[in-house]
């Protein structure tokens, strides 16, 4: 008698995701709502204020996680990826999608040399997956499957779902502070190595991620002008399969997202 493997995500971490993805979409919902509803109540009345407050709720409810990913997009400064442009990603993409149970997500690049990736989206198949223009170039395709490895994973667990309402919802706060731990806090820590512990599941070469990690690592310093230099990285930052880029030199004790951290989970497993 055969026992079959283990399902890659189980049903339970994608229903926590998007609960995770809902309380935070109302979290973002109920500060202007309460505002709108006490202007309407000091203005006109108090009635006029609680249905003032509860229909701006509900409005915000619905249209948050519909925007959300444009959002997201249009913070990282992603454009669409050609037909033809980085083939070798193409297919791989082609090739997993299969694996993972999902649509092939819409893909997008990001103009930068340093490599990178990161996924957003509504859904597991509704999803776009980023990619910087120098991934291709400085991974090999087996490093390059556990990258695209990471990502799906990602859409499979409904993460992107989460992190496109955070960014929606966080990005004036964090554009106003420079911090993004709140970020990483809704995000939920951790998370990047799961996706990192699905993938090497999923590929044939399971040591291909951690050598693009190590690759990761040793990658330079970004240039200026890059989003990787910039303020607003802060609103994307923990979205990133490398968080750490352009802070090499800072280490959080028992932060299980940092890239050097997972080079030595992946290396132990």
């Amino acid at each position: 008698m055969t026992t079959e493997p283990p399902p890659l995500v189980s049903d339970h971490d994608v229903r926590a995701n998007r609960r995770r993805a809902a309380t935070t979409c109302a979290l973002g919902a109920v500060s202007p709502s309460l505002v709108v509803g006490v202007v309407l109540g000091l203005a006109v009345s108090t009635l006029a204020g609680v249905i003032g407050a509860a229909g701006l709720f509900v409005l915000l409810m619905v249209s948050i996680p519909r925007i959300a990913t444009r959002i997201a997009l249009l913070v990282i400064g992603a454009r669409p990826l050609g037909d033809d442009e980085l083939p070798r990603l193409q297919n791989l993409v082609d090739g997993l999608c299969p694996t993972f149970g999902l649509r092939r997500p819409t893909l997008m690049a990001l103009d930068e040399a340093l490599p990178n990736a990161c996924s957003v989206g509504s859904g597991p198949d509704h999803g776009v997956l980023v990619v910087t223009t120098g991934l291709e170039a400085v991974l090999d395709l087996i490093e390059l499957e556990g990258v695209v490895a990471h990502e799906l994973s990602h859409l499979k667990r409904s993460d992107v779902v989460v992190s496109s309402v955070a960014v929606a919802v966080l990005a004036p706060f964090i554009w106003i502070s420079g911090s993004d731990r709140l970020l990483h806090r809704v995000l939920g820590t951790g998370r990047e190595l799961l996706a990192d512990k699905v993938a090497v599941r999923a590929v044939r070469y399971p040591p291909g991620l951690c050598a693009a990690l190590e690759k990761f690592e040793a990658m330079g310093e970004p240039e200026a002008g890059s989003l990787f230099a910039r303020r607003r990285l802060a609103m994307s930052r923990w979205l990133w399969i490398d968080p750490a880029v352009g802070r090499r030199g800072e280490h959080a004790l028992g932060d299980l997202d940092l890239t050097s951290v997972r080079v030595g989970a992946l290396a132990e497993a």
